[in-house]
């Protein structure tokens, strides 16, 4: 930022995978950092299918709540299994040049999207629409060309309802599957024919892998189970028998323990972009009311956009509230601005000159 030192509400994610995958997730758990003037840890967690859950008392790990996203996912049913909506939510379609091509499955409390490689081509970006029409651009943070896997990283405000991962043997429950149906995933009953006699197209040997009977599904479909769980994604591999191409081409569920391989090699870069308010402040306390007092505003940041005022008089903004709730600390302020992605409406109530007055900032990308 020119002419500026760092600013001190600029809110990085900070993100390690942990490579142990907790029983019943499907990826690693990411620890969120704020990027004040130094790194701060603010000991929250995303629950993004990893290893970093409480206990319930028969022992199985649960989720915890929800740090950020557009939309967050409600308690499970008291039987475990999620809703037919609630499915829905979690399913999205991959749209490449304006064309349907897959279907993507949100990693829940994540916002990110597991999809099958071939559904993008050539393409490392790719067009997401969710159950209810909105839709984001996303990039490709992550793949693995041998099992056809790739994780999108959505690069604006996302939802974070998404599905978890089932410790069921697929040959001992009903099944459910998603494929596309017109441009939306649409569920459906399932049924294993077995094991398939398959690999990648460099040679390699894909175990576990198994094929559904009837009609082959869309790639990056999940296959579900009765509760609502995924046993695996559907992706494409490569018969023992090879055309004159070299291959075969066969559509297999990729069962979760590669999943979970895969994630818990998801570079550290493979995040969303970080929301960002833009400006540089200090605690304070005027007339009594105590906030944060803007110093300095990024030019071209959401601060400015949205009229916050800074300086060392007294017309420089105090923030006192920001989200409905009060602020004191400029890590308070970083902290709530991280629960929010790009996008994002922020509302703030600041005092100046002797008055309050209401402030609502659409957030950027951290530049």
């Amino acid at each position: 930022m020119v002419g500026l030192p760092r600013i001190e509400y600029e809110v990085r994610l900070r993100v390690k995978p942990l490579g142990v995958l907790g029983r019943a997730r499907l990826g690693p758990s990411y620890a969120v950092g704020v990027t004040t003037r130094r790194i701060l840890s603010l000991g929250v967690v995303l629950a993004t299918l990893g290893v970093a859950a409480a206990a319930t008392a028969d022992g199985l790990p649960t989720l915890p709540g929800a740090t950020g996203g557009a939309a967050t996912a409600p308690p499970a049913p008291s039987n475990g299994a999620l809703s037919g909506e609630r499915i829905r939510q979690a399913l999205v379609t991959v749209e490449v040049g304006g064309r349907p091509t897959g279907v993507g499955v949100v990693l829940e409390g994540d916002g990110r999207m597991l999809t099958a490689l071939s559904a993008l081509g050539s393409s490392d970006t790719a067009d997401v629409r969710y159950s209810d029409g909105h839709t984001v651009h996303a990039r490709v943070g992550h793949k693995d060309a041998v099992w056809d896997l790739a994780l999108l990283v959505p690069l604006s405000g996302r939802y974070t309802k998404g599905l978890m991962a089932s410790e069921n043997d697929p040959l001992t429950v009903e099944l459910r599957a998603a494929p596309l149906a017109g441009s939306r995933p649409t569920l459906g009953t399932a049924k294993l024919k077995g094991q398939a006699a398959v690999h990648a197209k460099d040679g390699s040997g894909l175990l576990g892998a198994n094929e559904l009977e009837g009609r082959p599904p869309t790639v990056g479909a999940p296959l579900l189970d009765p509760d609502g769980r995924a046993l695996g994604i559907a992706a494409h591999a490569c018969r023992d028998a090879v055309d004159a191409a070299g291959c075969s081409e066969a559509t297999i569920i990729v069962p979760i323990h590669a999943i979970r391989i895969f994630l818990s090699r998801t570079p550290a870069n493979a995040v969303p972009p970080s929301p960002w308010l833009g400006i540089h402040g200090a605690p304070d306390v005027i007339n009594g009311i105590r906030g944060v007092r803007v110093q300095e505003i990024a030019p071209r940041s959401p601060a400015e956009r949205g009229g916050l005022k800074g300086g060392d008089g007294p017309q420089a903004d105090l923030i006192v509230v920001a989200d409905g709730q009060p602020i004191d600390t400029p890590e308070r302020l970083a902290e709530i601005v991280s629960k929010h992605a790009v996008g994002d409406a922020l509302k703030l109530s600041v005092f100046a000159g002797g008055r309050y007055r209401e402030v609502t900032v659409t957030l950027q990308a951290s530049p």
